[in-house]
């Protein structure tokens, strides 16, 4: 089946009218030429009955103007229904790749939050004593330093549980101290305490 083309609303109604204009011009000239018969064939008319015809001819054709006005209209608002469902494929094309271009900006944000906030643990060992409370990290430190009463020749080992333990003391008193704060900064503040604590495995050793 052969691909239906658009239609030209401008030649379709130009056509339109001109086929009235031609319709209008033949029934003129049948009229016309009937009317000429019967004059001819009745003698000479009144001129009432000339002016009731002339009437009758001008009322017919201001009704045949606005059926075509009519249809015309028509035509018309049909093709502006038509232009409305179809869609405007160049503001989609324009405002398509919005977005996704927002979903990667999002995505951008999402990862520099993660390398700023996420930073990775680098104390991390595995023979590193790991607790979680204040209590089990010290009386796990303190049964892994009785066997032996050697210095303590590696103290960046029990850096990270003795780090979290202060942090969980530090971090309840400033916030009963300064509350509002963010967690961020309550992290510099008690990060600072630690590098002068004496709870700092490091500085037990400088010591």
């Amino acid at each position: 089946m052969p691909k239906k083309m658009g239609v030209n609303t401008k030649a379709e109604a130009a056509r339109a009218r001109r086929g009235a204009a031609e319709a209008e011009r033949r029934d003129r000239e049948g009229r016309a030429q009937e009317e000429a018969y019967w004059q001819a064939a009745e003698g000479p008319k009144s001129r009432s009955s000339r002016r009731r015809e002339e009437d009758a001819e001008k009322r017919a054709e201001a009704a045949a103007r606005r059926a075509e006005n009519r249809r015309l209209a028509e035509l018309e608002q049909q093709q502006l229904a038509a232009a409305a469902r179809r869609p405007d494929r160049k503001a989609a094309r324009v405002g398509g790749p919005a977005v996704p271009k927002k979903r990667q900006a999002r995505t951008a944000d999402e990862e520099e939050y993660g390398r700023v906030v996420l930073v990775a643990n680098t104390n991390r060992d595995d023979s590193v004593i790991e607790a979680r409370s204040v209590e089990d990290a010290i009386a796990k430190m303190t049964i892994a330093a009785e066997p032996a009463l050697a210095p303590d020749r590696h103290p960046e080992r029990r850096l990270k549980v003795s780090y979290k333990a202060f942090e969980e003391a530090e971090l309840a008193k400033l916030k009963e101290e300064k509350p509002g704060l963010t967690l961020h900064q309550y992290k510099d503040m008690i990060w600072k305490l630690w590098k002068k604590s004496p709870d700092n495995p490091l500085n037990q050793v400088q010591t």
